[in-house]
């Protein structure tokens, strides 16, 4: 008798700690119910954010702690990745790019800025380290990488393909949030 009250007791308190330990890191209840979840790690980043900038039919939410283009090597992985946005653009999709005040040397900013791609740089008074894009409202790549030559072609990186309506409406919020409070570019 007292055993099966103990694990019951045992039971009820262990749902309720994983309760309480998921509501803390997911804002919703429905974070991970039915959304499609992919593994992305190291050179498999380039691939799928290029499948999913090249598809992007409406919009294209960016945040990144810095985003290259090396005029030295137009061939490179994050050149081409900011030739897509451009193209993109170019296509009608909304393309906003929310970055670090950080990086100095080499960035697309102007590039993109010159193609009618919106950016937005944070306040001094903080630092956007986040690698994060949004597309269509629906998926969203988000993990460590920058677009840089060291991220894309040399670092161990480790990030998610998340595909669902609910989880990309945070992050949209998120999103827009830090883009209301940064400063145009040019």
């Amino acid at each position: 008798m007292w055993l099966l009250l103990g694990l019951a007791v045992g039971v009820l308190v262990g749902v309720e700690v994983e309760r309480s330990g998921f509501d803390y890191a997911c804002p919703s209840r429905t974070c991970v119910d039915s959304a499609e979840v992919t593994p992305v790690f190291d050179r498999g980043y380039y691939d799928k954010a290029d499948e999913v900038i090249s598809g992007a039919k409406h919009s294209i939410h960016i945040i990144a702690f810095e985003m290259k283009y090396y005029k030295t090597n137009p061939g490179s992985s994050q050149n081409k990745l900011v030739r897509e946005l451009i193209y993109a653009k170019e296509r009608g999709v909304d393309v906003k790019v929310l970055s670090d005040q950080y990086s100095t040397q080499d960035n697309a900013y102007d590039i993109l800025k010159a193609n009618n791609v919106e950016v937005r740089m944070d306040s001094n008074s903080t630092t956007t380290h986040a690698k994060l894009i949004i597309v269509d409202g629906r998926i969203i790549l988000l993990g460590s990488t920058n677009f840089s030559y060291t991220a894309l072609e040399l670092n161990n990186e480790a990030n998610v393909l998340i595909n669902d309506e609910k989880i990309a409406e945070q992050y949209e919020r998120y999103f827009q949030s830090l883009w209301d409070a940064g400063t145009p570019v040019g």
